[in-house]
């Protein structure tokens, strides 16, 4: 049987998504050469043109290694609107990377890994996205949520990541 795999590496880690696409299973997996990062502006969902908010992507990084989850799917007629679905919620068509499955597989699978239109300056300081996070409010609700559910969210399943603990406590030190 053909499986289609997913990869999450933020809220698909952690939110229940997979559930209505009939996923036969999950589990932890490495993806090697990437790193989380908030390198993406948000202008619809989680800010606005005048106040973006900043979310999770990935980026490549010699040597660096993501831990996240993976979701199998058994290829069939759910397939399309499966991936019709994740198009629309991450914003961008999937890459096919290969992972390491915690079993000791390592799988093709979709990473979802955002290049579009509003990319975040690799030089914004934590302490200035920090400040952006408090301004920005969008669609889905406001930055500081969005931040605050990706690190409470990881940090449930057990992954901790230092991109996401930093950004969250820079948040949390500017909130006072």
């Amino acid at each position: 049987m053909i499986v289609v795999w997913v990869f999450g590496f933020g809220s698909l880690t952690f939110d229940g998504w997979q559930s209505e696409f009939g996923c036969a299973g999950s589990q932890r997996a490495t993806l090697r050469g990437y790193r989380r990062t908030f390198n993406k502006k948000s202008v619809v969902n989680w800010g606005a043109k005048e106040n973006p908010g900043i979310t999770l992507n990935l980026e490549p990084f010699d040597g660096a290694s993501c831990e996240g989850a993976t979701f199998e799917f058994p290829d069939n007629d759910q397939i399309p609107v499966l991936l019709r679905a994740l198009r629309k919620r991450e914003a961008c068509d999937p890459t096919d990377l290969q992972v390491l499955l915690a079993d000791g597989r390592s799988v093709d699978a979709k990473v979802y890994i955002y290049e579009g239109v509003n990319p975040l300056g690799s030089t914004i300081s934590t302490a200035k996205k920090a400040e952006m996070i408090l301004k920005a409010r969008g669609t889905s609700g406001s930055a500081l949520d969005y931040v605050r559910r990706n690190f409470e969210g990881l940090h449930d399943v057990g992954l901790e990541d230092p991109a996401v603990t930093e950004l969250w406590q820079a948040v949390q030190a500017l909130r006072g």
